[in-house]
């Protein structure tokens, strides 16, 4: 729950309850721990499957839906020393699936073209795995699959593909995906009745 509670309400919300609410949570510094701890940290653009199906079984379920959405960000490039990449540029996609470290490099010249060719990211998207609870719970908590940065060029095709992959890779690990959903614009949503997975 504590963790939970810092992602869903951020440092400065966690921290206010934490010191009104005296030993209910841990210190920042230990929650920090926690979370390195228990390898909840997300790399850009690289699909959980494994992490969803151990999920899962804790859950005891084995069936759920998939949500995918896109919010606004601050454009910005940061360096993640873990996996030695650039994160904030646009994720260059391929069938709609955005490849993994793709900004890696220890070149400042390439470094130096990124910044001068490549689109910073203005949207990150996110997709969801929400559990259909078994009998014995009467709720679950979603799972974050993925998250990358993007531009506006992703194409209905993109989507679909992805979908399909998601469903694939499910199928592989015994998840069964009932279905998706998409927080899309009326527009998008016309070119998306003209196809089918």
């Amino acid at each position: 729950m504590d963790d939970t509670l810092y992602i869903l309400g951020g440092k400065l919300t966690y921290e206010f309850i934490r010191l009104n609410i005296v030993g209910a949570l841990p210190s920042l510094t230990t929650l920090y721990g926690i979370i390195s701890d228990t390898n909840l940290k997300i790399i850009e653009g690289q699909f959980r499957f494994d992490e969803l199906k151990h999920h899962s079984d804790l859950l005891n379920t084995k069936f759920g839906f998939v949500s995918e959405d896109c919010t606004g960000v601050v454009q910005k490039i940061t360096y993640n020393e873990r996996t030695n990449s650039f994160v904030g540029f646009s994720a260059p996609l391929t069938n709609g699936i955005p490849y993994v470290n793709h900004f890696q490099t220890d070149s400042f010249e390439q470094l130096k073209t990124w910044f001068s060719t490549v689109n910073k990211a203005s949207l990150l998207n996110v997709h969801m795995f929400q559990p259909i609870p078994s009998n014995h719970l009467k709720s679950s908590s979603p799972f974050v699959l993925a998250a990358y940065g993007v531009n506006n060029q992703c194409t209905s095709i993109d989507i679909l593909k992805r979908w399909s992959y998601i469903y694939d890779e499910c199928c592989k690990k015994q998840i069964r995906v009932i279905g998706f959903s998409t927080g899309i614009i009326m527009y998008d949503y016309y070119r998306f009745s003209h196809y089918t997975i």
